[in-house]
């Protein structure tokens, strides 16, 4: 008997340790389950984070976006200035050009040299002027004709308009 007084024990004992693991399990489950709200409430907590941290990336997107846009824009408007600018200031260099050319011409006269020659004798524009400034005694010279009148061998003048005389050659 002694054999089967000793084996009820350990089924005894094996039954205690099996309660107490049972109860043990049930009270994970219990823990698991009270943990479920706070892990519900923190992955709903953490989907909202989610969501305010992808609108706040849209919303950092779009204003890069538009800033980008908005640098685009005063690029290309600084741009038209700067090329309106130019065509401007080489419309101005044309037209100043053009007047240069055009005053140039009508200030730069040619050098001319005149050559008076008749029955062997010879004189010069220079030379006829230089012989009426050494006769003329009277006021200042502003503007001065010549006529060279070869068959008298001689140089008649005006002098400022109203004053004549003869030079020989």
């Amino acid at each position: 008997m002694l054999s089967n007084t000793k084996k009820p024990e350990p089924l005894a004992a094996q039954a205690a340790v099996e309660q107490k693991t049972a109860s043990k399990a049930e009270k994970p489950v219990e823990v698991s389950k009270a943990a479920e709200p706070k892990a519900e409430k923190s992955a709903a907590s953490a989907k909202t984070e989610k969501a305010a941290a992808a609108a706040k990336a849209k919303a950092e997107k779009a204003a890069a976006v538009a800033a980008a846009k908005a640098e685009k824009a005063a690029a290309a408007a600084k741009a038209k200035a700067e090329k309106a600018a130019a065509a401007a200031k080489a419309k101005a260099e044309k037209t100043t050009a053009r007047k240069r050319t055009v005053g140039a011409r009508k200030t730069a006269a040619p050098e001319v040299k005149l050559y008076v020659q008749y029955q062997g004798k010879q004189i010069s524009q220079e030379e006829a002027v230089e012989a009426v400034k050494a006769a003329w005694t009277g006021e200042t010279i502003k503007t001065l004709e010549l006529y060279v009148k070869p068959e008298d061998g001689a140089v008649y003048y005006v002098i400022n308009g109203s004053e004549t005389g003869k030079v020989t050659f």
